[in-house]
């Protein structure tokens, strides 16, 4: 399944033993713009702090799940250039008004012609597919 990977999702799984799995899985084809890239890479270590407090975690194992994460992304997903999607650019401004710095996502989707994992609704409306983690998960259990 072709899906091009909403930051949000994308953080919340790497943070998760069965979030990093689903991003392994081989039946996932998993995209992310580059420049979302560069917004995980910023959001990342905010949301390990974050969940290092909450779960009482060390400074040292608080590294070792930022390394897995950046080592989950590197292995799991493609960062699609801006070149493939700039060109969708204005189309996926247009479709992304409820939140408009959804659009490098979009534009990919419409570039790559796949659909967004996402569990945000800012994307409901915007003409692209979209799966929720959910979703996608009873998919994966289903065709095991």
């Amino acid at each position: 399944m072709l899906l091009v990977v909403d930051t949000s999702v994308l953080v919340g799984d790497l943070l998760r033993i069965k979030g990093r799995q689903r991003l392994s899985d081989p039946r996932l084809d998993l995209y992310l713009p580059e420049q979302m890239l560069a917004e995980a890479h910023v959001e990342l270590p905010r949301r390990i702090r974050a969940f290092s407090d909450s779960a009482g975690l060390n400074p040292d194992e608080r590294d070792a799940l930022l390394m897995i994460s950046l080592q989950a992304i590197d292995n799991n997903l493609a960062v699609v250039g801006s070149e493939i999607y700039m060109p969708f650019r204005d189309e996926a401004q247009a479709r992304s008004q409820r939140d408009p710095t959804d659009w490098p996502v979009v534009a990919c989707a419409l570039a790559l012609s796949a659909a967004v994992w996402t569990n945000d609704n800012d994307f409901l409306g915007t003409g692209v597919p979209t799966w929720t983690t959910q979703s996608l998960q009873i998919w994966l259990d289903r065709h095991n």
